[in-house]
């Protein structure tokens, strides 16, 4: 086999989605406070409406994306447009929390190819097969040691379906030559 394409677990998810909460509830009740505070009649109405669609967008879209963890990208949509009249370096903040929150919550799979190594961390850093001492995936982990006494390990996805003597042979291959 030319390479092997492995996606790890990202045992974060979880904290993300509290996180994402916490930003949502965060910005729902600053929105209900201004609309009770400065706003009057019809326009106190509309900021209602808009901080009750923060709550339905951010839950609302965890529900229906719940096996998928795609990253809330209507709420925080929504949450940047109803800062631009307010202020708009909170808008300018949610924008970063966006970008963020898109980077944490993307799949992370590690390519192994006869070049190079691609493992994806922020930003994607490529091992060359020379830096490495041994690579090994066995009972779902896959362990990376270096010759420099540096070690990565990480869980890989449950539903990965991976030969581990396959991909165990082709690496200890790739570390020969």
């Amino acid at each position: 086999m030319d390479s092997f394409v492995i996606e790890l677990k990202n045992e974060k998810l979880n904290s993300y989605e509290r996180i994402s909460y916490l930003i949502s509830g965060i910005n729902f009740f600053f929105f209900l406070f201004y609309s009770f505070s400065v706003k009057s009649g019809y326009e106190r109405i509309i900021w209602i409406l808009l901080s009750l669609m923060i709550v339905v967008f951010s839950f609302g879209s965890s529900f229906i994306n719940r096996k998928n963890n795609n990253p809330k990208i209507s709420t925080y949509c929504l949450l940047i447009l109803m800062w631009l009249p307010v202020s708009i370096w909170l808008a300018i903040v949610h924008i970063i929390l966006l970008v963020l929150d898109t980077i944490a919550r993307r799949s992370l799979k590690v390519n192994f190819n006869a070049d190079n190594i691609e493992y994806p961390s922020f930003p994607k850093r490529n091992i060359q097969w020379d830096e490495l001492a041994n690579v090994i995936l066995k009972d779902g982990l896959l362990t990376m040691d270096f010759k420099n006494n540096k070690l990565i390990q990480d869980e890989i996805k449950i539903s990965e379906q991976v030969n581990e003597t396959a991909f165990n042979r082709y690496c200890e291959q790739q570390l020969k030559a």
